[in-house]
């Protein structure tokens, strides 16, 4: 009854506005996207026609009379390189796609807030890389490259073993991404309990990656550190292609990968594979990892259907952590109890996601997409082996409505999830200690409403609704029945502004609210029950911020921010096995971010030689308000595992399109271990 009820209410939001469907076009009607997100293009020009509409959803309009004598149309968008369609025209309906300028990194449509507008008149705090950039060392993990992204810190203990924190978020998850929600492209890369795996996506298939930091992404639930979307290679780059590269380097590592894409009228495929291996610097360090992912799509007038699909398989070794005397004298040791059992994980994951975009008339779009994600984790420890598996569904649907000076957006998120786990022994792989089943269902509204009311000025205003609930069982107590659990619906509200007093000014400023539930792990006692008193952490941030550019030669990106949480979720370690979580009372990160971008032989006007210059630095200060663990006050101390600042810089110098070289330099101050400090 508790199950039939949720999904019916729910389903009926995600199912609203989706029914309404095919409209044919007598005109010519264009429709304008980014060659990078496939994302839909406003404010584009047109040169060699003076009669056209441009519709409120973007798209361009000509009638019949005006568009059967023209012999060509050019297509502008600052920022972006035009674009010319010569006579006859192939279709009554076409998409066209732009390609971007690589100086005008400001005018970069950004998607990760699902405005698909510039991101300098973004009102919240964005982050952008292009793949050119984050991953010009050709790495075959993706990891420490973050790092790279202001307010971003990522650290590695492995390549499978990494933690991702945005502006201090997510610093008390032990050994996995937490409170941080990822996505490749619509595809989500978080998991029902919150944890994020970005380190087993291959770095072949990225073209950008776009971070939104802190609380204000209304449209993905309002997690209280931030959401990255990684953005595929696009479709249109090419007609027909076929790679293959090979890498070799220290350590036993190689990595070997090959891929296509082919494109024919409205159908555009990829396929990658890769196998990536290395033995790794320490003891009891080896990994392998075989990646496979394949995108299709296929236009049919105003729809479009994608198809993505991305699977791994992975075998790591877990060397874990060392004392500071053998980190000093011998660091390529491994601990000697995960030696000894020679301790690994290693897992398969599948995920496939299909959806549905249609431009419904001159005011509405939709898109409709469901997912599927398996895996099945095994874990060899030295206390215990842990076997897990996880399925899951997710429906979403997100509808637009444009009309004059307004933008409406709508979302609904229906997630279930059944996830099962058992631990053995270590010396008896067949002897169960405990075994557990759990089925989670979470959904996600959020209605976000912008305004433009001029070319210089805009506001957004949203709020999201979460309610969360699970159901538990213990499958070692015979007859046992499902008990149920939920978290008191959540609604968190953000607002925003952007204001451009000149040209090359923006100014922005936002306030937002963020939640994030306790995973199953933290719920759960040691005994097996289900602490109850646990409450989810909640976010309120505030920030400020200033983007300026100049001469197309220098640009400046400057924010300050200060969030506090309360009942903030940190992980108590009460034996080597044994974990469980407690609210930490309010906690309070506050801090400064600031980025330059030079490009210095811009002014020469060179098509040969090209030279970029980046420098990013984060300052943070990141303390306990009102702490007390099993009678311990922490009040006024800092967190534990955040560096106090980090200064990041890069060179990139490109000659004649063909050389490249690609220089990095960075400083992460200290950060304390624990929380006494």
């Amino acid at each position: 009854m508790f199950r039939n009820v949720f999904f019916k209410r729910h389903i009926i939001v995600l199912l609203f506005f989706t029914l309404l469907s095919f409209q044919g076009y007598s005109q010519l009607t264009l429709e304008i996207r980014d060659v990078q997100n496939d994302e839909l293009l406003q404010g584009v020009s047109i040169g060699g026609l003076d009669s056209y509409d441009i519709l409120d959803n973007g798209l361009v309009r000509f009638s019949e009379s005006a568009y059967s004598q023209a012999d060509s149309i050019i297509i502008f968008h600052h920022g972006y390189e035009q674009k010319v369609l010569y006579s006859p025209f192939s279709s009554s309906y076409q998409v066209v796609y732009l390609q971007r300028l690589s100086q005008n990194l400001d005018e970069v449509v950004i998607t990760v807030d699902q405005s698909a507008r510039a991101l300098r008149k973004s009102p919240s705090s964005i982050s952008y890389r292009s793949s050119d950039e984050l991953l010009a060392h050709q790495a075959p993990v993706l990891n420490s490259q973050m790092n790279a992204l202001p307010g971003v810190f990522m650290q590695s203990g492995t390549n499978n073993t990494n933690r991702l924190t945005i502006r201090g978020v997510g610093s008390r998850t032990p050994y996995s991404s937490n409170r941080i929600k990822a996505y490749l492209g619509d595809f989500p890369l978080t998991d029902g309990n919150g944890v994020t795996v970005l380190e087993d996506l291959p770095p072949d298939i990225i073209e950008s990656v776009e971070v939104l930091k802190g609380p204000a992404a209304t449209l993905y639930g309002s997690g209280p550190g931030g959401v990255v979307k990684i953005n595929p290679r696009s479709l249109d780059n090419h007609t027909q292609v076929i790679r293959f590269s090979m890498q070799a380097g220290s350590f036993g590592s190689i990595k070997y990968a090959g891929g296509g894409m082919a494109k024919k009228g409205g159908f555009a495929a990829q396929g990658y594979f890769s196998e990536f291996k290395s033995n790794g610097y320490r003891e009891n360090n080896r990994y392998k990892r075989q990646s496979f992912f394949f995108n299709a799509r296929q236009k049919i007038n105003k729809h479009t259907i994608s198809l993505v699909v991305l699977s791994t398989v992975l075998y790591g070794q877990i060397p874990s952590s060392l004392s500071l005397e053998d980190y000093k004298e011998n660091p390529q040791i491994a601990a000697q109890n995960w030696k000894d059992v020679e301790g690994y994980e290693k897992y398969g994951r599948l995920g496939i996601n299909l959806s549905l975009l249609s431009i419904l008339g001159e005011h509405f779009s939709n898109k409709l997409s469901a997912n599927f994600r398996y895996n099945d984790p095994y874990e060899k420890r030295p206390f215990n082996i842990l076997d897990e598996t996880t399925h899951a569904t997710e429906i979403n649907n997100r509808f637009k409505y444009f009309t004059g000076d307004f933008q409406f957006t709508m979302i609904g998120r229906l997630m279930r999830e059944n996830y099962r786990w058992a631990t053995f022994e270590v010396d008896n792989p067949e002897s169960l200690i405990n075994e557990m089943t759990d089925r989670k269902m979470h959904f996600n509204g959020g209605l976000m409403a912008q305004w433009q009311p001029s070319e210089n000025f805009i506001a957004k205003a949203g709020v999201s609704y979460n309610d969360v609930r699970y159901r538990l069982k213990n499958l070692q107590i015979e007859d046992a029945e499902f008990e149920d659990y939920r978290f008191n619906p959540v609604w968190s509200p953000s607002i925003g502004l952007n204001y451009e007093p000149t040209e090359k000014l923006n100014l922005f400023a936002s306030v937002s609210h963020g939640f994030s539930p306790p995973s199953l792990e933290e719920t759960l006692m040691p005994d097996g029950l289900v602490n109850t008193n646990l409450q989810p952490e909640k976010a309120l941030m505030a920030e400020v911020g200033i983007r300026w550019s100049k001469f197309q030669w220098v640009n400046v990106n400057t924010t300050v921010y200060a969030m506090e949480i309360k009942d903030m979720l940190v992980t108590r370690r009460l034996a080597e096995d044994q974990f469980m979580g407690v609210n930490a009372g309010k906690v309070h990160h506050a801090g400064l971010e600031a980025e330059i971008i030079l490009w210095p032989l811009q002014f020469l006007s060179s098509e040969t030689l090209d030279m970029m210059i980046r420098s990013s630095v984060t300052h943070s200060v990141n303390q306990f308000v009102d702490f007390t663990d099993l009678d311990v006050k922490y009040d006024g101390n800092f967190l534990p595992g955040i560096p106090q600042y980090h200064w990041h810089n890069a060179l990139s110098l490109k000659y004649q399109e063909k050389y490249s070289l690609h220089l990095d330099h960075s400083i992460t101050g200290s950060q304390y271990m624990t929380d006494d400090n």
